[in-house]
């Protein structure tokens, strides 16, 4: 965080406002760094808020025109290609029915407001309107966060024990099933967040496995049917003394055998080895290319099961998830895909396939624990682990109806964003 501070910080003393205006048209358009930071560090510095929000309004509308005629230029296809049909049918009707309040409300959240300029573009809505929709959207939200990050930096807001656990579980909650690689993300935050001087000295990496525990509670209680069929498949091979290949517990064993003898002959080492941001970085670049790769071969597959020898190799790719920066999704649904899977049904057998792998390494983490490792703060582990579950089976829900519809393509491009950006500041 201090390297990202330092520069964002010599930017804007050398170059003022000049410098808030071109990060933020940066931010607007290229990539997801909040431009509330730059508010944030403006004031901080001396500059008159007013003025900084001035030139930070200035810069989103300038980034906001990039994206509307970006749109207008290029048209449906490439936003298809980008966001995909559905997500451009749904920007087409919510820009029809609201108008000039839908980029408003957009404006008030940053994550669709940049596929809202570009549908503003491509259904031409009128550019005074754009304008004033962009402003309005704007203006409050930058007020608002603005504000409040600048007192978040000023009081050290983010270095209580449960904010920082609640930051770190929901984000573990979101990134274990989005195809982006939570142990990636994690370390990244943890690197960046201002933990308590107790927890900085704790082992991080058994509290990454707790973490992990409450998403595991989360794939348990949403896919309960299924584990409840597996146990009854399980009972049955062990009373029979049988092993029927095509049951579902037969697939999720051979897929897990790999994960483990990495986990047990690679584990610590490997998460050690390759904790540093720029071994991150470059994991998630690669990673961001596999999944083109897998959208190019295997995007249109439409089977629903794997077979035996499909598991294992699942289950190989899975235990590449020890790598920081791999995700365990990703590379398990995207290797799914390969194998003729439907987007959903890779992510489905993903996540099952992941529970049995997180139980494993939260058995180990409690075995290290008895055997003397140390143990995180119980406040911190107790709030990250009901956060992670909680936010979890929100993120399961929605990414299981997302990938019947979407392609695997956003989720690279975010990677190649996030990937390169540590790159240059690391």
């Amino acid at each position: 965080m201090e390297h990202l501070i330092q520069i964002v910080g010599d930017i804007i003393h050398q170059y003022g406002y000049w410098g808030i205006f071109a990060l933020t048209s940066l931010e607007q358009f290229i990539f997801p760094v909040p431009a509330d930071g730059f508010v944030a560090m403006g004031t901080t510095m001396g500059l008159p808020f007013w003025n900084v929000m001035f030139a930070v309004l200035m810069a989103a509308l300038i980034g906001s025109y990039i994206g509307y005629f970006m749109g207008r230029i290029f048209g449906a296809p490439v936003v298809q290609w980008l966001f995909g049909k559905t997500r451009l049918k749904k920007g087409d009707q919510f820009i029809k029915k609201y108008g000039v309040w839908g980029i408003i409300i957009a404006g008030l959240t940053p994550v669709p407001f940049k596929i809202m300029t570009w549908t503003a573009g491509i259904f031409k809505m009128p550019l005074g309107k754009f304008t004033i929709g962009v402003f309005l959207g704007r203006m409050p939200r930058y007020i608002v966060t603005g504000y409040l990050a600048k007192r978040i930096v000023e009081t050290q807001f983010y270095a209580s024990t449960e904010m920082s656990a609640i930051i770190l579980g929901t984000l573990q909650g979101v990134t274990e099933f989005l195809p982006i690689s939570s142990s990636g993300h994690l370390a990244i935050a943890e690197h960046f967040l201002k933990l308590p001087e107790a927890i900085s000295a704790t082992n991080l990496e058994i509290f990454d496995i707790f973490l992990h525990g409450g998403s595991l509670l989360a794939i348990i209680f949403f896919f309960w049917r299924d584990w409840l069929n597996v146990i009854k498949e399980m009972w049955h091979m062990i009373t029979k003394w049988t092993f029927d290949k095509n049951t579902l517990v037969a697939k999720l064993i051979i897929g897990t055998i790999p994960a483990i003898i990495a986990g047990l002959v690679f584990g610590s080492e490997i998460s050690h080895q390759f904790r540093q941001m720029h071994y991150i970085a470059t994991f998630l670049i690669l990673l961001s290319l596999f999944f083109l790769y897998a959208e190019w071969k295997g995007g249109k597959g439409e089977g629903e099961n794997v077979n035996l020898k499909h598991s294992l190799i699942i289950g190989t790719a899975q235990a590449l998830a020890l790598i920081p920066g791999i995700s365990r999704a990703g590379t398990t649904i995207a290797t799914g895909m390969l194998f003729g899977l439907k987007r959903d049904a890779a992510a489905k057998f993903s996540f099952m396939l992941g529970g049995i792998a997180i139980l494993a390494a939260n058995v180990y983490a409690l075995i290290s624990i008895r055997n003397g490792a140390i143990m995180p703060d119980t406040t911190f582990t107790l709030v990250g682990t009901a956060t992670s579950f909680i936010v979890s089976l929100f993120t399961i829900n929605w990414l299981l109806k997302f990938l019947a519809k979407h392609t695997l393509r956003p989720f690279s491009f975010y990677l190649m964003l996030i990937g390169g950006l540590i790159l240059l500041v690391f």
